[in-house]
């Protein structure tokens, strides 16, 4: 005699599916601003240490919150999309 009938077991795992499937896609915002303030942060230091290091040779780049995330989402080719942008116009 079995305690559970075979359609309960089957209710049972996709009722758990289900809420893993919510689970991890409730928690995946909250995943992509933790990256993107991990990120930001990582950018601020390098702008820093460029503005510090480049004071010796004349070069400066702004640090404001367009050219952090910029940084931050682009990652190296924002970087340098930054750096191209800011010695051709200013």
């Amino acid at each position: 005699m079995s305690l559970l009938p075979q359609e309960s077991i089957w209710f049972l795992l996709f009722a758990i599916v289900v809420i893993l499937l919510i689970a991890k896609l409730a928690t995946a915002p909250v995943q992509a601003m933790l990256k993107l303030l991990v990120n930001s942060t990582a950018a601020v230091m390098l702008l820093c240490f460029i503005s510090i290091v480049g004071e010796y040779w004349g070069v400066h780049l702004p640090i404001n919150p367009v050219t952090i995330l910029l940084i931050a989402i682009l990652g190296l080719p924002g970087l340098l999309l930054v750096s191209v942008l800011y010695f051709l116009f200013i």
